[in-house]
């Protein structure tokens, strides 16, 4: 008896252990700022031109990294362009070869130090954003269409976003206003805003449908024929997240973890076959809308999902570790947070496929359709290849 309870004890202690992926190896490995002059992927936030970057995939052989800079020389004095920018600030955009990452193209944009931003559709397909309007380009960087994304300047915040479904099919855009705010809420309530949502065809940007709602929304992201957003503001509903569909109704979705009784915040992100992944009030999980959930861990203390990024059968998540530290002027709490590593998982798996140890406290990162990782840390650009599945075992 004390034999086979010493085994079940030795059994769940390397449980969890046995569950954890190896730390992988990059199979290659660029410094930007040696190669391409750009500056580290954490660099200072100290203006808001200093925000935009990123590394994605816009195919599974084609890898995307962007940056914006100040212009190198001293900019020429002229009007400003359709993206509401003069010069001062350049988008950098290198395409490399996933294979080695070697160097295919390069482009450069003027974009103003507002907004800019760059977002694959599909087959190899990306819109950019620099500034006031949109373009999309083919896979070997022509502009095939444009879209203009002008403000009514008729409230205090205005601002447009943009977003991608999963499947590339559909880009959304969101214009929203804040008219009006609560000024004795403590947070500021929303008293009166609006927004107008577009969805445009991913393939020509032509406008597919488009609807107006008396409210705005602090997170969302595209989902496939519908959004999820953070509640609507102003609104009567605690729930933290839901969907919002093409026909403007609003519904929560809980995870079965969530409990009214002890609010907490978390957020929804959407994946392939109708699955959506949460992250929030310690706990991850992936679920259908209807139907049990496949995966879900609760995390550490202290450590929590701070993003989750899915392409087709495959998704990553970012696990950070928050600090609390106490000012010892005014004795008040600060939380602050560092990157801690990645996870690559397959769809419906509850193993990571592999783990990737961070170092920077900004990191960016991008899954393909075939479960590669690519990842921007420090000034280090890093691509990794999922091990291949180890064949089952046949039965005796």
């Amino acid at each position: 008896m004390k034999i086979a309870m010493k085994a079940l004890v030795l059994l769940c202690l390397l449980w969890p252990v046995s569950g954890l992926a190896q730390n992988a190896e990059p199979a290659w490995k660029i410094n930007i700022t040696e190669k391409y002059g750009f500056q580290a992927f954490d660099r200072t936030i100290n203006f808001r031109w200093t925000l935009h970057q990123g590394v994605l995939f816009i195919s599974p052989e084609r890898i995307l990294i962007y940056q914006v800079n100040r212009s190198r020389g001293p900019a020429k004095l002229s009007a400003r362009d359709a993206s509401g920018g003069s010069g001062n600030f350049i988008l950098e955009i290198k395409v490399l070869n996933a294979q080695d990452g070697s160097d295919v193209k390069s482009l450069e944009l003027p974009t103003n130090a507002d907004f800019s931003k760059v977002i694959p559709t599909r087959d190899g397909k990306f819109i950019v954003r620099t500034g006031d309007i949109l373009y999309l380009y083919s896979p070997s960087l022509e502009r095939i269409a444009s879209r203009s994304l002008p403000l009514k300047r008729q409230s205090t915040e205005e601002a447009w976003q943009i977003g991608v479904s999963p499947s590339g099919e559909e880009v959304t855009l969101v214009h929203q206003q804040v008219f009006h705010r609560s000024a004795i809420s403590p947070s500021s309530t929303v008293e009166k805003a609006a927004s107008e949502v577009e969805i445009l065809n991913a393939d020509t940007l032509q406008l597919l449908k488009n609807f107006s709602l008396p409210s705005v929304w602090d997170y969302w992201s595209a989902g496939d024929h519908f959004l999820l957003t953070s509640t609507p503001q102003p609104s009567a509903s605690l729930a933290p997240f839901g969907a919002l569909t093409y026909g403007g109704e609003w519904s929560p979705i809980l995870p079965d973890w969530y409990s009214p009784k002890q609010p907490c915040r978390y957020q929804l992100a959407p994946l392939e076959h109708d699955l959506l992944a949460a992250f929030g009030c310690e706990y991850f999980s992936v679920f259908p809308r209807v139907g049990d959930k496949i995966f879900s861990m609760k995390n550490k203390s202290d450590d929590f999902v701070s993003s989750v990024i899915a392409n087709g059968e495959y998704y990553g998540i970012e696990m950070d570790h928050r600090t609390i530290l106490w000012e010892t002027a005014s004795n008040v709490p600060v939380a602050r947070s560092q990157p801690l590593h990645l996870d690559l998982y397959e769809i419906k798996s509850s193993t990571p496929l592999l783990t990737v140890p961070l170092h920077s406290k900004n990191i960016y990162y991008a899954v393909s359709t075939r479960g590669t990782l690519l990842v921007g840390d420090g000034t280090s650009l890093e691509f990794f290849i999922p091990p291949a599945p180890q064949p089952v075992a046949p039965k005796h």
